[in-house]
């Protein structure tokens, strides 16, 4: 089994990956702010969703319900 590349500071993707999140965390502490009564961490998760595909987004779910269901 191939180990996974190893991610450095310097790395264009962990930087690109560091300012959408940090971007990200931006717009859902203001929008937290703003609509006081909003949970953070389903702000966090619907700006990440929003960022996926439909039919990514789409399927992360449906795989999240079968897992829910089975539990």
């Amino acid at each position: 089994m191939a180990m996974p590349e190893t991610v450095t500071a310097s790395d264009p993707t962990a930087d690109e990956a560091r300012e959408r999140a940090l971007e990200r965390r931006r717009k859902a502490l203001a929008i937290c702010e703003a609509e006081p009564e909003a949970s953070f961490e389903n702000v966090w998760h619907s700006l990440i969703l929003l960022e996926l595909d439909p039919l990514e987004r789409l399927n992360r779910s449906l795989i999240r319900g079968r897992a829910t269901a089975v539990q």
